[in-house]
């Protein structure tokens, strides 16, 4: 499986460049960190999907020694490691750009996480269930990119309004609020798994 997720880094080769260039560009206009880190990994994620379908790679995996379970595993794997990417990387040039740790970046990183993995338990079923028609596999993908660009802006809006209120303040902090979205997105993330793996042991690669 490891081979499987180096595959989804490699296949982008020069294509990082522009992932970080767009990266940076986002961050000099002063975007907020949570959509940028899930809008660049919303585009790997489907360039790497994207490159699949248009080099009929799910023939050429299942006539390699991968197992289907190892083909789904590692296209959900690839999705934490492009976001950790993502992650790492904007935290960084933040850092350059401003010379200083907001309060909120934390809050904004954590958020990008949960929302990438909550995006990609909903659509990456809806993926393996319908990639075998070609034609409409380009715009699940663009709908996937629109999805986390409105996700971003739900989830922020939903944290204003979970901290202005006057009840969760009181019952749970930030920590814990977090992080009880986090094992809530991590336990619907492995439905996903399991389920987008027998969904794709049932299809006929052709």
């Amino acid at each position: 499986m490891l081979h499987l997720i180096k595959k989804d880094i490699v296949i982008h080769k020069f294509s990082w460049i522009i992932y970080f260039a767009l990266l940076v560009f986002f961050v000099a206009l002063d975007k907020d960190v949570i959509f940028i880190i899930a809008l660049i990994s919303a585009i790997i994620t489907m360039d790497a999907f994207y490159a699949d379908d248009q080099a009929n790679g799910h023939t050429l995996w299942n006539a390699l020694p991968f197992t289907r379970s190892e083909v789904v595993s590692a296209r959900y794997a690839s999705l934490l490691v492009f976001t950790v990417i993502s992650m790492g990387t904007v935290i960084l040039v933040e850092l350059i750009f401003k010379w200083d740790w907001e309060p909120s970046l934390w809050k904004e990183v954590i958020g990008s996480f949960i929302l990438m993995v909550l995006s990609g338990a909903l659509c990456f079923p809806i993926f393996y269930w319908l990639s075998s028609q070609r034609k409409v596999i380009f715009v699940l993908l663009i709908l996937y990119i629109l999805l986390v660009i409105a996700g971003t802006y739900a989830f922020y809006y939903l944290y204003l309004y979970l901290s202005e209120s006057q009840i969760v303040p009181r019952t749970l902090s930030d920590g814990q609020l977090f992080g009880f979205a986090i094992l809530t997105a991590l336990c619907l993330y492995t439905l996903s798994w399991r389920l987008s793996i027998k969904i794709y042991r049932n299809r006929e690669i052709v």
